[in-house]
């Protein structure tokens, strides 16, 4: 059998950490064909559309599939995730989508000589490629796109870092449907590698939150800018977007259509019209399905503030803030998580006493509350989404409110604030967002969910 490296595991665990910038899960396990086909449910509709990856509902576990091309996709093993969620059907598609990509991969290795070389060259880009697919681009054109874009964010202009929204069409006709007069077509179009890496007019003349790029069909072509709408025009309340300054933009997503967006930070988010958001950070690219986190708090509290609470930590790291916010059940537990809250004369005695009433349900003081969010310490709320107390210091748990909920040790993370939001989800909800982007929610001690 040629390619003999394929079939080893690292191979397996190659593919299981790509998985783990899609998936969030605590334990794993490399599998056997025969391990594979005893997950299998439905094993007949199973077999007919081809899994690359599929959910186990009895076993609530994810099992992804390396196959052999030698002989009509024959099995060869997978590994199975213990996900920290319960995964969206987008998060399959997507996750489906990928080993695909990974499998196709091993296809073309298991047939040349040289496929340890080959393997290396094919590996950086399988996010990129599986992201392409998942669009309605075709995937060469869109995977080029990506690299250019990657590439500009090494650029600056008079000091400043390179940053814009760049709208991809299929076709011009989507310009008249999503864009309507705010649309400016250029003279002549532009190639898109000359337009973001050579004009240095493009780079003076875009701007991430005001005047955006348009780019056509395969060849990705910039045909034109347009006005980014501001956020008191037109838009949905439960359009999530990566950032409070791009939910309106997010409208414009119409089947055909993209948004890639660059930041100060480097970072670039993709957004495709099917709800699936990628990003780009530190070298990586990561799967973000925010819909899934809003469903998760949905059921920890009402609608209005799982949505305020979701924009919040959104905005939080995407800004690269790190913070911590504390929902407890019942505010009189504030006393138990913040020994000085009812001490006269306290750290940060101002900004505590100044911050505390306000409503993180209402826009105008959720800008406030983030401020106040970025100072060292807790932002702690009620469940009505009233701020109780702000850059205060969290103490541990007492043992006797831990033993209520089957606890007998406290928990230590190589992070103080990760710490904290350990400690404090003894008494309600705690969310943790990370100076470089993740967030991770617990509960009563458990961990709940973790993205980016």
């Amino acid at each position: 059998m040629r390619g003999i490296r394929v079939f080893s595991d690292d191979i397996k665990k190659e593919l299981r950490n790509s998985l783990s910038n899609i998936f969030a899960f605590n334990k794993h396990k490399y599998l056997n064909e025969r391990d594979i086909i005893k997950y299998w449910n439905e094993k007949d509709e199973i077999e007919s559309q081809n899994p690359y990856l599929f959910w186990d509902e009895a076993h609530k576990c994810i099992v992804a599939v390396i196959y052999s091309y030698e002989n009509k996709e024959q099995l060869l093993g997978g590994v199975l995730l213990d996900v920290i969620q319960r995964p969206e059907q987008l998060d399959i598609d997507f996750g489906n989508c990928f080993c695909r990509v990974f499998n196709e991969d091993i296809r073309t290795i298991s047939n040349t000589h040289t496929h340890s070389d080959l393997w290396f060259a094919l590996r950086p880009t399988q996010f990129q490629r599986a992201i392409a697919k998942f669009s309605t681009f075709i995937t060469t054109p869109m995977v080029k796109w990506m690299q250019i874009v990657e590439s500009s964010t090494a650029l600056s202009y008079e000091g400043n870092p390179f940053t814009y929204c760049l709208f991809m069409i299929n076709e011009e006709k989507w310009i008249e449907k999503a864009l309507r007069d705010r649309f400016v077509k250029f003279a002549e179009s532009i190639k898109l590698e000359k337009g973001l890496l050579s004009e240095k007019w493009v780079r003076s003349a875009v701007d991430v939150n005001r005047v955006g790029l348009v780019g056509l069909g395969h060849e990705g072509d910039l045909i034109g800018i347009f006005n980014i709408p501001s956020e008191t025009e037109d838009r949905d309340s439960l359009s999530f977007a990566p950032h409070e300054s791009m939910r309106a933009i997010r409208h414009f997503l119409v089947p055909g259509t993209a948004l890639f967006i660059t930041t100060a930070n480097g970072d670039i988010y993709i957004m495709l019209p099917n709800g699936a958001i990628f990003h780009k950070t530190q070298g990586r690219w990561h799967y973000l399905n925010y819909i899934h986190v809003h469903n998760i708090l949905s059921t920890l509290f009402d609608e209005e503030f799982a949505y305020s609470l979701l924009r919040l930590s959104l905005d939080l790291s995407f800004e690269r803030h790190g913070a911590l916010i504390i929902i407890p059940d019942k505010n009189q537990f504030i006393e138990k998580m913040v020994p000085d809250h009812v001490k006269k004369e306290k750290v940060n005695k101002d900004v505590r006493n100044s911050v505390k009433g306000l409503n993180v349900n209402i826009l105008m003081h959720r800008q406030i509350i983030m401020a106040a969010a970025k100072i060292d310490g807790a932002l702690v709320l009620s469940k009505e989404g009233i701020v109780l107390d702000v850059a205060c210091m969290v103490a541990e748990p007492r043992k006797e409110d831990m033993s209520l909920f089957g606890i007998n040790n406290l928990r230590r993370f190589s992070g103080a604030r990760s710490t904290a939001a350990w400690n404090s989800s003894i008494y309600g909800t705690s969310i943790k967002i990370s100076e470089d982007g993740p967030i991770t929610i617990y509960n009563k001690g458990k961990l709940l969910v973790k993205i980016g």
